[in-house]
């Protein structure tokens, strides 16, 4: 009886550890199951952390060095395409006076400097991936660190999910990195369109009163103008009548050029006013005034095209025959059946002589109907038998409208009904005839 109670009192015991060593199973797992996840969160932090810093420092990079890297080379190459564009047009210039030397070493000089802005950006954009791969792994050994020295219970899996995340973080950046030299290039080329975007003076041909025949007499009230800070006319005053032909002379520099310019309203004036016909042209459109003045200029523009496109400019209403009548009145029919195609032959500026180019530029002028015209120098490099031509020409043009010549041949002054000398950008002295 003794021995059955005994045994069966064992038996209990063992059924109460083994009991209790399940309840201790049971608690080890949950415990282990919450290390495990408070560890994950914790590496996932850390990582996210070192990503975090991994981005500033890129953006830190990105934003100052790599950009200012990228418009150095930028600026330089812009100077360089500047030099050759000059050294191409003025190649004359460049054999006459033997400076094929120079301008190789101002160009050199220009392209060693790209060169060092193209070193540094170099070096810069080869600091970055190391500088990734290192942090990358500094955040590895951080966490492999943490694992086996506070949290032993991190599985495998855990630490591999980790490290994939951080590797996943570090794909965008390797995209960008790839297109690092792009992207920067393609923001500052941005970053000078807007600016050039937002530059002020902008006309509006359309805006202003409008007045389709502008004529009469031409009267500057104490007009002053300037570039920037330089003063080129001071309190100008006169007047032109209306189908008289004046002269404007003087010195180089003295705003001759200018005078004609700001009647045309290519630059404003700072203070007085202009009137034609009694209209202040700052007031009426601007499609107007220069619609209503023909103008040839010291430099002749002639356009890559045909000979016939270049005089009439897109005006369709001029014909041929008025072209050929108005060139055999300044002898510029001989000129023209020289071109195998006549009037559609295609000319290049470098082909013709200067003198060709202004006669071009003056039947141009002639054949664009106008109330005014002004002639910047328009027989400067034409031989004295065809200036005789042109001034018979102006002349019958001074019948129906008004004539305003910039020159120095004392042919052209004296033939004029007023002379308006200027000095110093102010008016010296009006001769009337």
């Amino acid at each position: 009886m003794n021995e059955m109670l005994a045994y069966s009192i064992h038996l209990g015991n063992d059924k109460n550890k083994t009991k209790k060593a399940k309840e201790i199973a049971k608690n080890n797992q949950s415990n282990t199951t919450s290390f495990s996840n408070n560890s994950i969160q914790n590496l996932a932090q850390l990582s996210k952390a070192n990503n975090h810093n991994l981005r500033k420092i890129v953006s830190y990079i990105f934003k100052h060095q790599v950009a200012k890297c990228n418009k150095g080379i930028l600026n330089k190459r812009d100077k360089a395409n500047r030099q050759y564009s000059e050294m191409y047009n003025k190649n004359k210039l460049t054999y006459l006076f033997s400076l094929q030397k120079s301008n190789k070493t101002s160009i050199q000089k220009t392209l060693d400097e790209e060169l060092i802005y193209r070193k540094r950006y170099v070096f810069v954009e080869s600091f970055i991936y190391p500088l990734d791969i290192t942090i990358q792994a500094l955040a590895i050994y951080l966490i492999l660190t943490y694992v086996f020295n506070i949290d032993m219970t991190v599985s495998l899996g855990s630490i591999y999910l980790v490290i994939n995340y951080i590797q996943n973080c570090r794909a965008p950046l390797n995209e960008i990195f790839t297109e690092f030299e792009q992207i920067q290039s393609s923001m500052m080329s941005l970053k000078r369109i807007n600016k050039l975007l937002k530059e002020k003076g902008k006309e509006d041909i359309e805006e202003g009163k409008i007045v389709e025949d502008l004529k009469g007499d031409i009267e500057f009230e104490n007009v002053c103008m300037q570039y920037g800070e330089n003063k080129v006319l001071h309190n100008v005053s006169f007047i032109i009548k209306e189908g008289n032909k004046v002269t404007i002379a003087g010195k180089t520099g003295v705003g001759k050029t200018t005078l004609t310019n700001i009647l045309m309203r290519l630059y404003p004036i700072s203070k007085g006013k202009i009137l034609i016909g009694g209209e202040d042209i700052s007031k009426v459109r601007i499609k107007d005034i220069r619609k209503n003045i023909s103008y040839i200029s010291q430099t002749p523009y002639i356009l890559n095209d045909t000979l016939k496109n270049n005089i009439i400019l897109g005006d369709k209403t001029i014909t041929e025959e008025q072209i050929r009548n108005v060139a055999n009145e300044i002898g510029f029919e001989k000129v023209l059946d020289k071109f195998p195609n006549g009037l559609e032959e295609k000319i290049e500026k470098n082909k013709l002589s200067y003198g060709q180019l202004q006669m071009i530029a003056f039947l141009r002028a002639i054949l664009h109907k106008a109330n005014i015209y002004i002639f910047d120098e328009p027989t400067s490099n034409i031989d004295l038998k065809t200036e005789d031509r042109i001034q018979k020409l102006i002349d019958n043009i001074t019948k129906e409208s008004t004539v305003i010549i910039i020159a120095h041949r004392k042919s052209t002054i004296e033939s004029s009904d007023k002379i308006i000398y200027l000095k110093d950008g102010k008016v010296d002295i009006i001769v009337n005839k």
